[in-house]
């Protein structure tokens, strides 16, 4: 069902002629974006994780980047301003140096974002981040639980994480930390002590994750126990009210007054990387997840673009208005200048409204309590339903079973 979901919605775009030129890219775009840059180095590969992902070999690194910097030059990224960056993976912060040169040709107005783990933390990787400019930080913390870490094949522990928080406190203008659940492995009471060990710690934001069941990671696909979740969530909630902390998204926990550090709820970005994506307002679009295809279309002179979604205007305010609905909330008069003819999509606010689902405050409309709960569903549901065989039948084009087998290509 998902895959079919997902033929019917993304376009296959074959190698050369196929793939869009650089400038119908960017015109498709219906306001101003932000950038992502995928790096998809890893130590180890975690067992639950889904994204695009590569084992680390400081042989593959420089290819790679002399790959992505040559996308950012087709799109022209040295003349533009973006407004604001985002650095994912993988694990970003195993390659600062090679990063870098292509960091220093951006121009960037707002945040300067990258995913950090804890172990990288130190004073010379402090140095260095500040240096490429970096004043939002992720910690992929996970948990404070050492059973916890064993279970999702962590190489972080308790000590890590402990001395990492202190490290960067007061060092960034935003400091998020990850944090996973599963309850269907620990009680609820291992979450939520790392919630607040979290706050006490005094990070801008806790970014708190299920743990999403994938099919095609070793962790399979298992049911969620929806009510067990929704109950953790409402306790996180009133915990981190009690340390002086707001929920923000279906998911994250922010300081009161704090900034907000947003990966996924970005209005409009820029993808490039092997595995990146694109959202213009219209279009959809998905590199190539093997390194190997993205380094020989960049070699070939093309853009390195796999599939491609032309979203008519409902479903592209649709996309829209779920993504902004994440975040702190949606602005009903910004959508409908983005998406003047999508007036169902008015018309399906206004009923989630009248059945408690949201609340407005003039043209701004957020989750409600309720709103939450459902949201948190309809969120897995997309997950399984659409994200997840898009990015298996990538993985699968790209022999994700054998990260060997990509870095070979890599090394040819």
């Amino acid at each position: 069902m998902g895959a079919v979901a997902v033929q019917r919605v993304f376009d296959v775009v074959q190698d050369s002629p196929g793939a869009p030129e650089p400038d119908v890219v960017l015109r498709s775009f219906v306001g101003r974006f932000g950038l992502y840059v995928h790096v998809p180095f890893c130590r180890s590969i975690c067992p639950y994780c889904p994204y695009n992902k590569v084992l680390y070999r400081p042989q593959a690194v420089p290819r790679y980047f002399a790959a992505l910097r040559e996308e950012l030059r087709q799109y022209g990224a040295s003349g533009r301003r973006f407004t604001s960056l985002y650095v994912g993976g993988g694990t970003p912060s195993l390659c600062l140096g090679d990063m870098a040169p292509l960091i220093a040709e951006l121009t960037v107005e707002g945040e300067r974002a990258i995913e950090v783990f804890p172990t990288h933390v130190t004073p010379e990787g402090l140095a260095e981040l500040h240096e490429l400019g970096f004043d939002y930080v992720s910690l992929g913390v996970q948990s404070f639980d050492e059973r916890t870490l064993r279970h999702l094949g962590r190489l972080n522990t308790e000590e890590d994480n402990r001395r990492a928080l202190a490290a960067v406190a007061g060092e960034f203008a935003c400091v998020n930390a990850d944090l996973i659940f599963d309850t269907a492995f620990s009680e609820p009471s291992v979450f939520l002590r790392d919630l607040e060990l979290c706050c006490r710690a005094g990070v801008d934001q806790i970014s708190t994750y299920p743990l999403m069941h994938f099919g095609y990671t070793p962790f399979g696909r298992t049911p969620h126990a929806r009510r067990v979740e929704h109950e953790l969530l409402r306790r996180a909630c009133e915990l981190a009210a009690r340390l002086g902390y707001e929920r923000r998204s279906v998911w994250t926990f922010t300081r009161v007054g704090g900034p907000l550090y947003a990966s996924i709820a970005r209005e409009f970005y820029l993808g490039c990387g092997a595995g990146a994506a694109t959202f213009t307002g219209h279009d959809f679009f998905v590199n190539h997840f093997g390194l190997g295809p993205y380094i020989a279309a960049l070699g070939e002179g093309r853009l390195p673009i796999a599939r491609r979604a032309r979203l008519d205007p409902r479903r592209a305010a649709l996309y829209y208005a779920f993504w902004r609905l994440y975040a702190p909330g949606l602005d009903r008069d910004r959508l409908r200048r983005l998406f003047p003819t999508a007036r169902s999509v008015a018309l399906l606010l206004d009923a989630l409204r009248w059945t408690g689902y949201l609340h407005a405050d003039r043209s701004k409309v957020r989750l409600t309590e309720r709103g939450y709960d459902r949201y948190h569903d309809l969120e897995q549901w997309v997950t399984y339903h659409l994200i997840e065989p898009l990015w298996e039948e990538m993985l699968d084009d790209a022999d994700r079973d054998s990260p060997r087998r990509q870095l070979q290509l890599v090394d040819a």
